[in-house]
């Protein structure tokens, strides 16, 4: 029994705002970001090392402020402090007492565990299973006026990004304008669609049916109608002819679970903000097992929440489809990332914990 106290304690946790203004907005369905309203988390071992996590709140989509986040952090602190590092023990003393607060309990998870790898002398992509070292992301593409659009998405295309994500707002005549108008645009791109549960799912393959006299058959068709509406869901995925994929729908394993029992949908979108790491692990191995497409995903994040998931996507290897975009819409951003990016092309680099710095 020695050696499991051998673990380093957790002798800080601490935060500050991250408020960063957008060149573009990022408009969904249910809210506009113009300014992120997230935080930095810092986790202190006793040892001196420390992690770094990223708090990104929705209001309408996770019901989390920067408040809530903030005033769980504050609780997360007076029980984590003085704890032994163990990643899974902490991790339950979060969702026992904070768990209602998501992205808190993901920020100070990744936090934990970039601060343990960094201890090992390991990158996270590596301690999770390095099964690849590149990802290509696509690039979402905002609800806005459809010259911007053509011009926003055109602009992506000539810097090497194969695969546009569009986000709608629900009305079927705009999004199928805006929808066909980037087609012509970049006719080669590959497009997929997001409604942030704002159709109904007669509307949803309405919406779809009408795309085919265009020639646009996207290649993924994500949380079409309300996370709760799981008939919906079904009936989608048993009639659509585009792979549809559980977003908000799925938060914890026993949501990803009745995904799989019901067949609500053909992928799941894994983000960190959702459900973190050790969640998260639980909720790919069910996908996998059910032979379902997998999706990494983030709320609207800088680089440092960015770089956490593509450790993860890329230490399990599996995700066909990358959605890692987010601090391509920051006027700045304090920090360099855990990856090098080309283009659409994400390469891993850290040598230890996520490899995130201060620029």
């Amino acid at each position: 029994m020695g050696s499991l106290y051998a673990a380093p304690q957790i002798s800080d946790i601490t935060w500050e705002p991250l408020r960063l203004p957008l060149h573009t907005p990022f408009a969904i369905s249910s809210e506009t970001t113009t300014v992120t309203d997230n935080l930095w988390v810092k986790v202190v071992l006793d040892n001196g090392i420390e992690g770094w996590g990223e708090a990104a709140p929705s209001p309408t989509l996770m019901g989390e402020t920067a408040r809530t986040v903030e005033g769980s952090l504050k609780d997360a602190k007076s029980l984590l402090v003085g704890q032994h590092a163990r990643w899974r023990f902490c991790v339950q003393i979060l969702q026992q007492n904070i768990g209602a607060q998501k992205s808190a309990c993901a920020a100070i998870e990744v936090a934990l565990l970039d601060a343990l790898t960094k201890a090992k002398g390991i990158s996270l992509w590596q301690w999770l299973g390095e099964a690849t070292n590149e990802l290509e992301s696509d690039v979402t593409v905002p609800i806005m006026p459809i010259d911007e659009a053509k011009n926003f998405a055109a602009g992506f295309a000539a810097k090497g990004f194969r695969k546009l994500k569009l986000k709608l707002n629900g009305d079927l005549e705009t999004d199928e304008a805006r929808i066909a108008a980037v087609h012509e645009a970049v006719p080669n791109a590959i497009l997929q669609l997001d409604a942030n549960q704002s159709y109904t799912a007669t509307k949803a393959f309405q919406l779809l049916k009408r795309l085919e006299k265009f020639g646009i058959i996207p290649t993924l068709f994500e949380q079409p109608v309300h996370k709760s509406d799981w008939d919906g869901m079904k009936w989608l995925t048993k009639n659509s002819p585009v792979p549809i994929c559980a977003d908000e729908s799925v938060v914890t394993a026993s949501d990803a679970l009745m995904v799989a029992k019901e067949n609500a949908a053909h992928a799941i979108n894994i983000k960190l903000m959702k459900s973190g790491i050790a969640e998260s692990l639980k909720i790919i191995s069910i996908a996998q097992a059910a032979n379902l497409h997998l999706m990494i995903g983030a709320m609207v994040e800088t680089e440092l929440g960015l770089t956490a998931a593509a450790n993860l996507a890329a230490g399990l290897g599996g995700f066909e489809f990358v959605d890692l975009d987010t601090h391509l819409f920051l006027q700045n951003s304090p920090f360099e990332p855990g990856f090098e990016q080309k283009g659409a092309k994400l390469t891993l680099k850290a040598k230890s914990g996520l490899g995130v710095s201060l620029r």
